[in-house]
């Protein structure tokens, strides 16, 4: 590999570098969002069932329901925050990557030119096959149903 190249390829991974740590923050962020969320739908739900509780004459019907909204409110804030441990997880990784490789980069050390070298095969085989050794930052969003478990990675 050049010189030239391997100055290019350092400045391709700091970018994609960059990029993972700013998409995994706005992760976070994003997951932190929706949780803050659901324990508010969830305290809305305990307070109906709570006010429930207190009148006389309440339909066991709709005690039923209230509970049920409270049950399904408390496993959305579960997945929810499952979603972010897991995002935090992530960040501190994508993180932790990015500092190390500056740190190696910056006192080129072998295990910096194998990872360019690594990177620049996967490149390689990448385009021999007619597509880009680009990953994509999009957060993908999913619907999920009933009691259904989201996907980790």
């Amino acid at each position: 590999m050049s010189a030239a190249s391997a100055t290019s390829s350092v400045s391709d991974v700091r970018t994609d570098l960059a990029d993972a740590v700013g998409a995994s923050r706005t992760s976070r962020e994003a997951a932190e969002r929706a949780l803050r969320l659901a324990v508010a739908v969830r305290a809305r739900a305990g307070e109906a069932l709570e006010r429930t509780a207190r009148r006389a004459g309440v339909d066991e019907v709709e005690r039923a329901r209230l509970r049920g909204e409270y049950a399904a409110a408390a496993r959305v804030v579960a997945d929810r925050r499952a979603a972010l441990d897991a995002a935090r997880e992530f960040e501190r990784a994508a993180t932790v990557v990015a500092d190390a490789f500056e740190v190696e980069a910056s006192s080129a050390s072998p295990l910096a030119a194998a990872l360019l070298e690594l990177i620049g095969s996967q490149a390689g085989r990448a385009g021999a096959r007619g597509r880009t050794a680009r990953t994509s930052t999009r957060r993908t969003t999913s619907t999920r149903l009933g009691a259904t478990r989201p996907r980790t990675a």
